[in-house]
């Protein structure tokens, strides 16, 4: 025993206290991770455990009483039209997403990355990111008023330039209400692509740009050669973060058309919304929310072993 627990008076307080430190000492590792564990099942492991379970669980009256049916809810699922309605809405809602805001992020990132004064180049980055400050649900009312076939300013600002004669109801047509959506759901987006992009941008080392100048590559060349290979991982990092959120998104096509016009904009998450908030069907809900995170994961896990490769490539 050491001196300092020699000097620890043996009373009640005395002992626990000598406990406690040699606990400590003895089993140091689980009183550093012991917090992050904990907070880890709790977060993390016991809801994605009670979603397993509820998928499993037939409900039959109003979400009060449910029965244990493994597959029930999946089938259900699978056989259900406007499950794979609101699949292909939902791929056509992330991919659209995920496509204009990289192409809009990186020529954005580029068009920053090319100012000179530093001041300036920060004064632009902040502006832009005041749109990702603003809450989804808020983007996605001020696009459905901005669309507004009646007083929206859209179409009075077309009115005024001569390419409508008319009002046109961009959320009642299918296709355009899609396109709305999508474009409400990039422009949310845009400001982190754009600085994930500038921050790759930055990294790329001056000498690489002196050497290409000096072998007399082109604008165009030195961008494919040297600034598309540096920036693969920066790129390849955030698309698939900017899929991954607009894959599950809800906030946006729920505020914007809320699933219409008859199901044109009806993504994953506005289906699963219907079934578990409006209808109490909380098991059908859990089993569509399994295939919504399956999905993600597997499209995650493709897309980060793709980046790897990217990556050693570059390092070889």
């Amino acid at each position: 025993m050491s001196e300092a627990y020699r000097r620890v008076p043996e009373t009640r307080y005395g002992r626990l206290k000598r406990l406690i430190s040699e606990f400590a000492n003895d089993h140091i590792r689980l009183v550093l991770l012991g917090p992050a564990l904990v907070s880890l099942v709790v977060i993390f492991i016991y809801p994605v455990a009670f979603l397993v379970w509820s998928s499993m669980q037939r409900t039959l009256a109003f979400g009060a009483t449910a029965e244990f049916a493994p597959t029930a809810n999946y089938e259900a699922m699978l056989s259900d039209p406007t499950f794979w309605n609101a699949a292909e809405k939902t791929l056509t809602y992330s991919f659209g997403s995920f496509v204009v805001t990289m192409l809009s992020g990186l020529i954005i990132a580029l068009a920053l990355n090319n100012v000179v004064r530093k001041r300036l180049r920060d004064t632009y980055t902040t502006l832009i990111l005041l749109s990702w400050a603003v809450p989804l649900s808020i983007v996605g009312v001020t696009w459905r008023w901005m669309f507004n076939g009646q007083l929206g300013v859209v179409n009075k600002l077309l009115r005024d330039l001569g390419l409508l004669s008319g009002n046109f109801s961009w959320l009642a047509n299918p296709e355009t209400a899609m396109a709305v959506v999508i474009m409400a759901d990039a422009w949310s987006r845009i400001p982190f692509a754009t600085i994930i992009i500038l921050a790759g941008l930055q990294s790329i080392p001056q000498e690489t740009y002196d050497a290409a100048k000096v072998d007399g590559a082109t604008t165009f060349q030195t961008f494919r050669h040297v600034t598309l290979p540096y920036l693969r991982p920066s790129f390849f990092v955030a698309g698939l973060i900017t899929w991954m959120f607009a894959f599950r998104a809800f906030a946006i096509p729920f505020s914007t058309t809320g699933g219409g016009p008859a199901g044109a904009t009806e993504v994953l998450a506005i289906y699963i919304h219907r079934f578990g908030i409006e209808l109490f069907d909380y098991g059908f809900a859990s089993a569509v929310s399994m295939f919504l995170v399956g999905v993600t994961l597997i499209v995650a896990g493709i897309y980060v072993n793709v980046i790897l490769e990217q990556l050693s490539e570059i390092e070889a």
